[in-house]
């Protein structure tokens, strides 16, 4: 069994959190993990107007046409950042 004293649970299902030596990064392109270290440094108030910004900015000033994995990328940004929201409140 692990030692999970220290560790942190999450308020919204209580899970234990994941700490730097938790993350699976190999699954992440580096474009993922420079956006994590960003929004890692900011606390949740920020943190949810940061992942908004990049939403619309995505969805409402680019060009680019979206396909399905990059909608279903700003769904799960949308998704975290309501998360956070409920959590600090």
């Amino acid at each position: 069994m692990r030692n999970t004293e220290g560790s942190k649970q999450c308020p919204h299902c209580n899970a234990p959190m994941a700490t730097s030596d938790t993350r699976h990064v190999s699954k992440l392109t580096p474009a993922q993990l420079k956006l994590l270290r960003y929004v890692d440094d900011l606390d949740g108030p920020d943190r949810v107007k940061a992942l908004k910004w990049v939403h619309d900015v995505a969805l409402y000033e680019s060009k680019e046409p979206l396909f399905e994995v990059e909608k279903e990328a700003l769904y799960q940004i949308k998704v975290l950042w309501q998360l956070i929201e409920e959590t600090l409140r």
